[in-house]
């Protein structure tokens, strides 16, 4: 079997991801709050598409991609190939095209989708009385604040060009067009703190044995201490080759998936944050006219456009000139941060943001593989 060292894959059903992501959407008044779930929400959609999805996830997918179909495989430019027809979406083969960019109509459906999701996970209903129950969800997801106020023609003007965009930068994330979230990693022997926490039992000799080891109380004998750290480390070691038997394939797909996520959030984080402290020196400490704070203190909804100006700058295309990197990046910034582009030709910014570039891109080349961790 070859490492997959693509796009790491979550760790929780998409089906259970999507009905969590809808209990958070709907128990929000925040427009803020509101485009980051619509943005993850966008990343979902796009993942029915992938055509290496796990088992457990194909139910899902297949569901998505009937629902969808609609503006998705549409015959026109921003739609799949005209060709794919039915038989190629039950198949899964339907390819996205790459210029498609999802419509406000189908945003609404996912918001919809995500909705009955966590009402089907989260409120079960006795055996019989499930269609009244899903009626009384669709006149209960009707009197909601956040469907109220999509479906109202104000939102036109004060919600819909930020929350589509939200949505359709989402599922740029998901058909994984940045290579920041990509980039191969080196075999990691020792897994990030949180793995293990909320996983199933996977089956296989090797998953039963790294449970077994890991649920053992901490030993005071350094030599059993020692003992037992090698044999994890050969465990995670034996994960990363290419003839894991068939009973632990699984196991091994989430653990390189795992520490691949975790080097590459770590990597663009620090990528990221080398470009917003330079700029910031370049700036005297000013961005957009305020003085900035430090990255620690930053929310998410504020480093997350600058983890967006990271990678347009390492996905500039061959022989692209450094000064339009910086303006394609800053455009990507204010996108991501849902806000109106300013005018490059008149920004007086263009220096600050040239030396973000430049920061970005030297911090890239530095790596940010985590020491003794790899072999």
């Amino acid at each position: 079997m070859k490492s997959s060292m693509g796009k790491p894959k979550p760790l929780v059903r998409r089906g259970l991801c999507e009905a969590a992501l809808g209990h958070r959407l709907f128990a929000t008044r925040d427009p803020d709050g509101w485009k980051a779930h619509f943005e993850v929400l966008g990343t979902l959609c796009a993942e029915a598409w992938l055509d290496d999805l796990p088992e457990e996830d194909r139910a899902w997918a297949a569901a998505h991609r009937e629902r969808f179909r609609e503006w998705v495989d549409a015959p026109g430019p921003n739609g799949a190939d005209p060709r794919s027809g039915a038989s190629a979406l039950q198949s899964g083969q339907v390819r996205v095209s790459g210029e498609f960019a999802p419509s406000w109509p189908m945003l609404l459906g996912a918001v919809e989708s995500a909705f009955f999701a966590s009402v089907r996970v989260f409120e079960v209903a006795p055996a019989g009385e499930r269609e009244r129950a899903a009626a009384d969800a669709t006149s209960r997801l009707h009197r909601t604040y956040l469907w109220r106020t999509l479906s109202s023609n104000a939102a036109s003007e004060q919600h819909r060009p930020e929350a589509l965009r939200a949505f359709q930068r989402g599922f740029e994330l998901g058909r994984g067009t940045s290579s920041s979230i990509r980039s191969p990693v080196p075999p990691m022997l020792e897994p990030p703190w949180y793995w293990g926490a909320g996983l199933p039992e996977y089956p296989g000799p090797m998953a039963t044995r790294e449970r077994a080891l890991r649920a053992l109380p901490v030993s005071v004998h350094r030599a059993e201490w020692l003992s037992r750290n090698r044999e994890l480390r050969d465990l995670y070691a034996s994960a990363w080759r290419d003839d894991v038997p068939e009973a632990d394939r699984e196991w091994a797909q989430v653990y390189r998936d795992c520490c691949t996520g975790h080097v590459n959030r770590r990597r663009r984080d620090a990528i990221a944050r080398s470009a917003y402290e330079i700029y910031l020196q370049s700036s005297g400490g000013l961005f957009d006219g305020e003085p900035g704070r430090p990255w620690p203190n930053l929310s998410h909804t504020t480093s997350e456009p600058w983890r967006a100006f990271a990678d347009r700058v390492e996905d500039a295309p061959d022989g692209e000139s450094e000064i339009a990197t910086a303006e394609a990046a800053a455009r990507e910034y204010w996108e991501t941060l849902y806000g109106k582009f300013p005018s490059w030709d008149s920004d007086p910014d263009q220096a600050h943001w040239l030396a973000a570039v430049r920061a970005a891109r030297a911090r890239a080349l530095a790596g940010d593989a985590p020491p003794d961790k790899a072999r």
